[in-house]
């Protein structure tokens, strides 16, 4: 039998993989710039803008991220189109927000659908994505946005199938998914400043990211990995929420 791995080898190794990326990324696109291969600056500045400066700009993203949802469609991937989009400060607001909607229209429709749909749809995977959902619903839906447990469909699902209160799972989502965008943002913002010819700034950005990444993978995993307590579901009868048992 393999001996267990070591819960911090794993963030350890992502971590080093993500920054040396980033690093690499940033000197490419530094190098191009100069070579005058990409558009300049100032031009991806203006297109930003004019995207950001529209009405619809906001509730399309929304529409995105919702739809997206239901083709699991990575939330990195559409994290990152929204800061491509709107740039790392507005595009880091922006994608805060459509990932709530999108978040709450899986809730609801996983609360809607009921226990038989959902593992209809889920199959195998329903139970082991109950796993994640532990009594402290508005934690565990924090934790649960920055560790691999499925697809994020899937996860809201789950939560809208068990007695967890909406008013928990939101504000644990919220929360949670705040050191994802913000990696995301700070990698964007790197790779923005490599394009301007700022390298030193690129390089503290991609480290900043690269360090935020460390430690969300770390203590998700470290929090998540001891106990996988699950919500009983809406079917069963529901959970006193009151002072706990003594063991």
């Amino acid at each position: 039998m393999r001996p267990p791995e070591n819960t911090a080898s794993q963030p350890a190794r992502r971590t080093l993989l993500l920054g040396g990326g980033l690093l690499a990324a940033v000197f490419v696109i530094f190098i191009l710039g100069k070579l005058g291969v990409l558009p300049r600056a100032e031009t991806l500045n203006a297109w930003m803008e004019a995207v950001s400066g529209s009405p619809w700009g906001l509730p399309a993203l929304i529409l995105v991220f919702c739809v997206a949802a239901f083709l699991g469609v990575p939330q990195f991937a559409l994290i990152a189109a929204a800061v491509a989009l709107f740039g790392p400060w507005l595009g880091f607001v922006y994608a805060w927000i459509a990932n709530m909607a999108s978040g709450s229209l899986t809730f609801w429709v996983g609360r809607l659908a009921g226990e038989t749909v959902f593992r209809r749809y889920a199959g195998t995977t329903a139970n082991r994505l109950a796993a994640f959902v532990g009594r402290n619903a508005m934690a565990t839906s924090a934790l649960v946005r920055n560790v691999p447990t499925g697809p994020f469909i899937m996860v809201n699902m789950a939560f809208g199938v068990s007695t967890a209160k909406y008013r928990d799972f939101a504000i644990g989502m919220g929360v949670g998914v705040l050191p994802k965008i913000a990696l995301i943002a700070f990698a964007g913002q790197s790779l923005f400043a490599a394009l301007k010819g700022n390298p030193g700034i690129a390089i503290l950005a991609a480290f900043i990211a690269a360090a935020i990444y460390a430690a969300i993978a770390l203590y998700a995993r470290t929090r998540l990995a001891p106990k996988g307590q699950s919500v009983p579901l809406i079917s069963d009868p529901p959970v006193d929420m009151g002072a706990k048992r003594d063991d």
